[in-house]
């Protein structure tokens, strides 16, 4: 009842028991409003969320939870999507560092290790990005235009099949790479 009262619904449905299916139907349209307006307005307003904004512009299921059987890749895709990975960008958000002091120590390159630098530029995975981007360029779709400068959401806001299967095997072979890099580096 608190859910109608809530909605301004109570004067138009006095009790529990007044409930008809079409009460049932707009108080699930209006919730469904309400909660999409929410969602939008946190995705505008996040910086935490600045990456995923960039193609995530649609409240769906995406296919690449559905596509993607492995689970290790399919956490590993979602995790980078959502920025919830230990790239430099998220690891300072927690370190209270600068965004613009959050650096590659990958590559040492000045440039802060957000996502599109670890997708698009990083140098450690140029010959895995070159792998990547010679296979997409045998893929017939046309999503994709991969000298693009939207290239990075180009990639993650695809539905084609073999762009999808693809990109969550570079991500996860980044990451790993990375992973190896960052415990040679490390004194034992």
């Amino acid at each position: 009842m608190d859910t109608i009262k809530n909605l301004n619904l109570n004067e138009e449905i006095p009790s529990l028991e007044a409930v008809t299916s079409e009460h049932i139907e707009a108080i699930t349209k209006t919730l469904e409003e309400k909660y999409l307006t929410f969602w939008k307005h946190k995705l505008e307003n996040s910086s935490k969320l600045t990456f995923y904004s960039t193609f995530k512009t649609d409240h769906n299921l995406e296919k690449y939870l559905i596509l993607i059987k492995d689970p290790y890749k399919r956490k590993c895709l979602s995790r980078f999507r959502v920025s919830s990975h230990n790239l430099q960008i998220e690891i300072g958000r927690y370190q209270n560092t600068p965004r613009e002091e959050r650096l590659c120590e990958i590559c040492n390159s000045g440039e802060v290790e957000n996502e599109t630098h670890f997708l698009l530029f990083c140098k450690a995975y140029e010959h895995s990005r070159e792998d990547l981007r010679s296979s997409l360029e045998n893929v017939s779709s046309n999503e994709i235009k991969l000298n693009s400068q939207t290239l990075s959401a180009d990639l993650m806001k695809s539905t084609d099949s073999e762009i999808i299967t693809k990109l969550s095997k570079f991500v996860y072979s980044c990451f790993e790479q990375r992973l190896k890099y960052l415990e040679n580096r490390s004194p034992s």
